[in-house]
């Protein structure tokens, strides 16, 4: 298990001549301060000089801030920063990588860290996972974590469905070493696709070659001869299962098509004979009909009334469908058609060349001939090439796809979502909640409970996942980020709840940072206090925050100029 902490925070404006730096702990910090004083301010800016665009716009705050984030992943000293748009990645002081294209920075971000999660995109396609992946399931946002939708980061839409893949990842049901493998194996479907094409774009060339010389006239090679017969043997193989097969649809699609036209005869002639019916009807004189019941008269039959005109309209209806059908059967007989004289028009070219083939031979048939039959050699022996590689990276494939399965297997995922499960039944005990009955809830599970009681559930969904991601399976040691998590009018039962829930109840081994309206009596390692509205920069430490931003501002610039002249 990999261990990233924060270490600290410069943020400096030019434009108000203001700046601040923070110093977090390695344990629990607390960032106290009522609204307005900077707190979401403070840890939106971490995360968004990191590469992950938290939801919610800050208000009076200088968009074009410059922020340094140091950051520590095991024994590694990491800072990362940020300016109008532009990253660049510092270990130890040394420019590691400087852009401002954000699958860049990914790229960068994922090897300092060893993240190397995979997602889909809209398209299907692989593409690694960004930054706001890294940190999605640790950090619960005022301005979107608290509801029941993970709109914690703008841009996830760019992914299809990634959390479950996520919060496998960081719970250890797909670990890291399964998307190691997993990398790898895609690497190796790829080779084994492009082998394959290859091998297709050569029987197509062989193919092409043969229809420009004709495979008629001597062998003088005996093995070119037999390899001939196999590839005369394979294509009337085909030729045969293709034959059978459209001459089967062919006879199925006629029967169709007569079983059609002889129901649209029977509607025809039964919408006929009602309209004689009904001609008869209109103009014959009748008796009024008496109703033996109620004694009512009525002038029409009420086969007239309720029955003829109603059979005559579904008939109509009916038609019209089997007509439609009709057309539709009849365009695929005719494809079917057109398939198998195409078929045909093959078995006259393989029967041309056999009667070629018995006829006498000519001086020029044995002097093209030596000249094809070195070119077919040719074609030959680079297929077997061709399939000895596929079957190297075929057989590379299988092991890799068993390696990943033996990585995801069933005990070891069942442990993971039953530890989860337990963690999950106790906070919601330990805040205030009833349990929510459902004993197989994934870890994709997140609650959607209206009222006071939604944001302590939602905290106890976090904390049931924090819980295996920070335990002896999970992938990384992450540090908790909570901003506010007095929301929705928690009562002053509920609220120091909360707050004690969050200082005991959370892991003990991972790093907290708390943003908190209020106080907190329980034991916090460092708070940070913020007691200015609007002010959470300040004038006193402008100068020290440039000189110490700009040198790496320079080397920023630098690496990105560079970057971009090769």
């Amino acid at each position: 298990m990999r261990n990233f902490l924060f270490e600290s925070i410069w943020m400096l404006s030019r434009r108000d001549r203001r700046a601040r730096r923070v110093e977090f702990h390695e344990n629990k910090n607390l960032i106290c301060g009522r609204n307005h004083t900077g707190k979401s301010s403070l840890v939106k800016t971490m995360f968004l000089t990191l590469g992950a665009k938290p939801e919610g716009k800050l208000s009076h705050w200088d968009e074009d801030t410059v922020s340094l984030v140091g950051f520590r992943v095991d024994n590694r000293r990491f800072q990362a920063l940020h300016s109008s748009g532009i990253r660049a990645l510092f270990e130890d002081g040394v420019l590691v990588a400087a852009t401002s294209e954000h699958s860049e920075w990914s790229a960068a971000f994922a090897s300092a860290t060893g993240f190397n999660l995979v997602l889909l995109d809209k398209k299907g396609q692989s593409v690694p996972a960004d930054p706001k992946c890294f940190f999605l399931p640790f950090y619960i946002n005022q301005d979107g974590s608290w509801q029941a939708s993970w709109n914690t980061f703008t841009g996830l839409q760019q992914f299809s469905k990634p959390m479950g893949s996520i919060l496998e990842y960081f719970s250890g049901i797909k670990p890291p070493e399964y998307y190691q493998a997993k990398a790898n194996r895609d690497a190796e479907q790829r080779l084994l696709d492009d082998l394959k094409k290859e091998r297709g774009f050569l029987d197509k060339a062989r193919e092409r070659f043969g229809k420009k010389l004709p495979l008629s006239g001597p062998k003088i090679d005996p093995e070119n001869f037999e390899r001939e017969i196999v590839q005369l043997t394979l294509e009337i193989t085909e030729l045969n299962k293709k034959q059978e097969k459209l001459r089967a649809q062919s006879v199925s699609e006629r029967e169709l098509l007569s079983s059609i036209y002889l129901q649209i005869n029977l509607a025809n002639e039964a919408i006929r004979a009602y309209d004689g019916d009904a001609k008869y009807l209109r103009s014959e004189p009748r008796e009024a009909l008496v109703c033996p019941v109620c004694n009512a008269e009525h002038s029409d039959s009420f086969m007239d009334l309720l029955t003829y005109a109603d059979d005559a309209r579904s008939l109509r209806e009916i038609t019209v469908r089997l007509e439609k059908d009709g057309r539709d059967v009849a365009v695929k007989l005719q494809h079917t058609v057109a398939e198998i004289e195409a078929l045909e028009s093959q078995y006259r070219r393989i029967s041309n060349l056999l009667d070629t083939r018995r006829g006498d031979l000519q001086f020029r048939q044995v002097v093209e001939s030596l000249g094809a039959e070195q070119a077919f050699q040719a074609f030959e022996e680079e297929r077997s090439l061709l399939d000895a590689e596929i079957a190297v990276h075929s057989d590379e494939v299988g092991r890799l796809n068993a390696e990943m399965e033996k990585l995801t297997n069933t005990k070891h995922s069942s442990a993971i979502l039953k530890q989860y499960r337990q963690a999950y039944a106790t906070a919601l005990f330990n805040l205030n909640l009833p349990d929510t009955g459902k004993a197989r809830i994934t870890l994709t599970s997140r609650p959607n409970d209206s009222g006071s009681g939604g944001p302590r559930a939602i905290l106890a969904y976090y904390s049931a996942l924090w819980e295996v991601c920070c335990g002896k399976t999970g992938s990384f040691m992450m540090p908790l980020v909570i901003d506010s998590p007095n929301q929705q009018g928690q009562d002053d039962i509920n609220l120091p709840k909360v707050i004690k829930f969050i200082s005991e109840r959370l892991p003990a081994s991972a790093q907290l940072i708390l943003g908190s309206e209020i106080d907190a009596e329980h034991d916090f390692d460092k708070k940070i206090v913020l007691d200015s509205p609007y002010k959470l920069l300040e004038e006193q430490f402008f100068e020290e925050a440039d000189a110490e931003l700009s040198p790496l501002e320079t080397l920023m610039y630098l690496g990105l100029k560079s970057t971009e002249s090769t």
